[in-house]
C-alpha cells in the first residue's frame, strides 16, 4: 500500500515563496532605474502580499490533508528537488538577489525566473489538494501566470 504525506507541506513552502516574492520585489521596487518598471515591482509585492494571505488561510483550514505516495519516500525527496531549485531560499536571500542586479534587464531575467519557478509549485500543488481548495491555487497559479505576462511587456518595453 502506498504511504500518504501531508499536503499542508507543499502549501508551507507556497507561504513561503510568497514572503520571499514580497521581499524580492519591494527590493526591486526600490532599485530599479525605470519610473514604470519600478511601479510594476511594487505591484508585483501587492499581490505577493495576497497570495500569501490566501495560502495563509488555506494552511488554517487544510489539517492533516494527506496525498498518495507511489513509493515510500517520493514526496520528501520531491519536496527536496522542489525546494533546492527555487529562486530564493528565503526573504533575505531574495532581497540580497534583488540588490545584485547590476540593471533593469537582470532584475526582469530575475524576475521571470521567480514566477516560473513559482508557477512549478502551483502546478504540483494542483494535482494534491482536496477539491475546496484547488480553486484557490488555480486562481493563485492565473495570477502567476500575469505576472508573467507582466514581466514580458514590460522586457519588451525596455527592449530587453
Amino acid at each position: 500500500m502506498a504511504e500518504q504525506f501531508e499536503v499542508t507541506e507543499l502549501v508551507k513552502i507556497a507561504v513561503e515563496d510568497e514572503i520571499s516574492g514580497v521581499a524580492f520585489y519591494t527590493a526591486l521596487a526600490g532599485k530599479a532605474k525605470d519610473a514604470e518598471l519600478r511601479k510594476v515591482f511594487a505591484d508585483l509585492a501587492e499581490q505577493e502580499k495576497y497570495h500569501q494571505k490566501r495560502f495563509e488561510a488555506m494552511l488554517a483550514e487544510l489539517g492533516g490533508h494527506h496525498a498518495p505516495e507511489q513509493y515510500p519516500g517520493e514526496y520528501v525527496a520531491y519536496l527536496q528537488v522542489l525546494t533546492s531549485s527555487r529562486a530564493f531560499p528565503d526573504p533575505q536571500a531574495a532581497r540580497k538577489a534583488a540588490e545584485q542586479c547590476r540593471d533593469d534587464a537582470a532584475a526582469l531575467g530575475l524576475a521571470t525566473r521567480f514566477e516560473r519557478d513559482t508557477l512549478m509549485l502551483m502546478n504540483e500543488m494542483r494535482q494534491l489538494m482536496p477539491a475546496r481548495d484547488a480553486a484557490i491555487v488555480e486562481e493563485v497559479a492565473s495570477e502567476e501566470q500575469a505576472h508573467l505576462v507582466t514581466l514580458t511587456e514590460a522586457r519588451q518595453r525596455l527592449g530587453v
